[in-house]
């Protein structure tokens, strides 16, 4: 449930509400400038050669008296015009005079001056419900006078690699290993988005030691996601570990990459379970087809699906009929609108491939080839 978070705390997390001004920013008229606040009428036709000259009564304080007509009186920027002056006169264009001050050019009514309201009306939208808190969104609440925000609390994403053959990074490799890219390509990007994350890292293709390590995790987790061992799809290590922990659904969807998929539910607490692919870019496939839009879902966000942009192929595009083929792609905006080319083989294990894209392109089942010029759907990727 959406509860109330300081400020600062909740940068990067999605607003659950609609924000409006309950004052007006500023609450009052304020010099928009160091200088002098005066009456305009006062300082009228004055010139570098037809100066006026005002005494000064002193700096402009909280609470301060009335001006008297024919006086200056000293003010920094932001601070509010005393009652009877209506200008500021930039300290620029005075000899700044502490007891007496010469003005060398005239003044407006109103000039220098922020008036109330003029940055922020009472009343007005400051923040979306669904936006995603930055700190530039802090500063105009602060202005405010808001300190806390109502959001939804960062999910506690787990997450977990199987697979006897990984190994750690920062560990040396053994004959047949490799190391761990998925577990720790997933948990970075639902840190990305805001998400709570603990990475466990990997075990071994070992059903029991995948069910311990699952029921350890449920009691901090609100989502648990499992990288590898699916090769086997409902008969995995993974699938079977987590059926003895509760319902679980393990299936082959019509996805390249990607193949085996699987959900499940952990325990009385009911904990969701994903199970996703054990090769970086099918992980990586996984995450932005699935993973990431459960985590927004936890987090409240809206929409929680990818936009789907339209974008004209730069080259020709072939692709395997019956499946939704989504492939890594680099797009540029020009004058004729969004432009995409594919990047490198279609491999699950190119990581390096990855850093070079921008776009995921959906070529679908009834397509197995698009010619250069042709239109294709994109989702356009973070960063």
């Amino acid at each position: 449930m959406p509860f109330g978070m300081a400020l600062v705390d909740a940068v990067g997390l999605q607003v659950s509400e609609n924000i409006h001004a309950d004052s007006p920013v500023p609450a009052f008229e304020a010099a928009a400038v160091d200088g002098y606040a005066v009456r305009a009428s006062d300082v009228r036709g004055a010139t570098a050669r037809t100066p006026v000259k005002l005494p000064v009564d002193g700096q402009v304080w909280i609470g301060d008296d009335p001006l008297p007509p024919m006086t200056a009186r000293r003010i920094r920027v932001g601070q509010e015009l005393p009652v009877g002056a209506d200008t500021v006169v930039a300290t620029a264009i005075t000899d700044g005079g502490t007891e007496s001050v010469t003005i060398q050019a005239t003044a407006l009514r109103g000039q220098n001056v922020c008036e109330e309201g003029s940055d922020i009306a009472e009343g007005a939208l400051l923040v979306d419900k669904g936006t995603v808190l930055d700190s530039s969104m802090v500063a105009v609440l602060a202005a405010s006078g808001i300190d806390k925000v109502l959001i939804r609390p960062r999910p506690r994403v787990v997450f977990v690699s199987v697979g006897s053959e990984l190994v750690a990074p920062g560990r040396a490799l053994g004959q047949g290993e490799k190391y761990d890219v998925d577990s720790y390509l997933l948990a970075a990007g639902a840190k990305a988005i805001g998400a709570e994350v603990w990475h466990v890292g990997v075990i071994r293709d070992n059903a029991d030691e995948v069910r311990q390590v699952l029921a350890d995790q449920q009691i901090r987790a609100d989502l648990i996601v499992v990288s590898g061992g699916l090769t086997d799809g409902p008969h995995s290590v993974v699938a079977t570990a987590v059926h003895d922990l509760g319902p679980c659904d393990v299936a082959e969807v019509a996805l390249d990459p990607g193949g085996w998929q699987g959900f499940g539910i952990l325990g009385d607490d009911e904990v969701p379970v994903m199970m996703v692919p054990g090769e970086p870019v099918s992980a990586f496939v996984a995450f932005e087809a699935f993973v990431k839009p459960v985590i927004l879902q936890l987090m409240g966000a809206e929409p929680v699906l990818p936009e789907t942009y339209v974008a004209k192929a730069a080259m020709g595009m072939t692709s395997t009929a019956g499946v939704l083929d989504l492939r890594r792609g680099l797009a540029t905006d020009n004058a004729a609108g969004l432009i995409v080319s594919l990047v490198g083989a279609h491999a699950p294990l190119l990581v390096s491939e990855l850093t070079q894209s921008n776009a995921l392109v959906l070529l679908g089942p009834d397509t197995d080839f698009v010619a250069a010029g042709d239109e294709v759907d994109i989702w356009l990727l973070d960063g």
